[in-house]
């Protein structure tokens, strides 16, 4: 055999071993298709869309990246969608149940919850209703039914019915309310009691009925924010909450950053990041990461938040 036919050989082997690989490189293969397309967004509960935003933001910024996006919906079906493996990260205020985490364990995911912050449920009132104090226990009767007039948690008062909104009734919001204040007692959902709505829906609602209460979450009143600047400016007023038997301005506290780092609130939550993504590198799992770093915690520290893995310490300070 000579020099060209070896070669005429070796050439005709490389194009057909090439042959044998026409996509390798260029066409993905199901699984990584169906990655990308998991990994495109991340759910959240649409009360969190104010610091998730933020969150967002500025992870894309650092990173120089634009290739995860927000679907901003029920707590409830946010969870669904993680349950589904049709996204790879949810922002809660729970963790999820043993149950839950079983299901997923058995599909061969492992979740790691990661606690971000600490907010809080504001109760809000019209601007022109003088009754700013309430007790947790007012507001559980309320929420039961047994009160329904302003003039029997205040007598002087002649603002008629108290209408009491919420977001939506699959959502934190009320989960929270639920579970946390109302002791296994049942909520009224019919005559007083609203939730079909969204946050900016239940300030609205607030500012337009003088005789309203409404539940969002705490982040929706920072007033440093354009986008959603709600509150401020506006017929509104956010109540003082209590433990106490009694409705006192030395009692009753807002929800302040101060407030909820010291626990003085009584409606204190966590926000969770929970995250199954089984690639370390996935953009779910960057962002969840990039929220419990420093950075990521100075983004709920600055929205009025108090950040989860804050390390803080209080001194007297003597002013001479």
């Amino acid at each position: 055999m000579n020099r060209t036919q070896f070669n005429n050989i070796v050439i005709g082997l490389a194009i057909a071993t090439l042959g044998l690989f026409p996509s390798c490189g260029n066409k993905p293969n199901d699984a990584d298709i169906a990655y990308r397309e998991t990994s495109r967004h991340f759910a959240a509960d649409e009360s969190l869309q104010p610091i998730a935003d933020e969150v967002l933001d500025i992870f894309n910024l650092q990173n120089k990246r634009d290739s995860i996006y927000p679907l901003y919906i029920s707590e409830q079906e946010a969870i669904e969608k993680l349950m589904n493996q049709e996204v790879w990260l949810v922002f809660t205020t729970r963790r999820l149940t043993p149950d839950e985490e079983t299901t997923l364990n058995q599909m061969k995911y492992r979740v790691r919850t990661y606690p971000l912050a600490y907010d809080a449920l504001a109760l809000i009132v019209n601007s022109q209703n003088p009754d700013t104090l309430i007790t947790v226990d007012m507001f559980r009767r309320i929420m039961t039914g047994e009160v329904t007039k302003w003039s029997e948690l205040y007598p002087t008062s002649k603002l008629g019915d108290i209408r009491v909104a919420f977001d939506n009734p699959k959502s934190a919001t009320l989960r929270y309310v639920v579970d946390s204040i109302m002791q296994g007692k049942p909520i009224k959902t019919d005559g007083n009691v609203r939730a079909a709505m969204t946050s900016a829906e239940v300030v609205s609602f607030v500012e337009k009925n003088k005789g309203a209460i409404g539940v969002v979450g705490s982040i929706w009143l920072d007033d440093q924010r354009d986008t959603t600047n709600l509150v401020y400016n506006r017929d509104i007023r956010v109540m003082k909450v209590g433990r106490g038997e009694e409705a006192t301005r030395e009692t009753c506290y807002k929800p302040s950053q101060w407030n909820i780092a010291y626990n003085y609130y009584p409606f204190i939550r966590t926000i969770y990041a929970l995250c199954d993504d089984p690639r370390s590198s996935g953009s779910a799992r960057a962002l969840a990461n990039f929220a419990t770093l420093p950075k990521g915690q100075l983004v709920f520290f600055n929205a009025g938040l108090f950040p989860a893995q804050a390390e803080y310490s209080v001194r007297d300070v003597v002013i001479k």
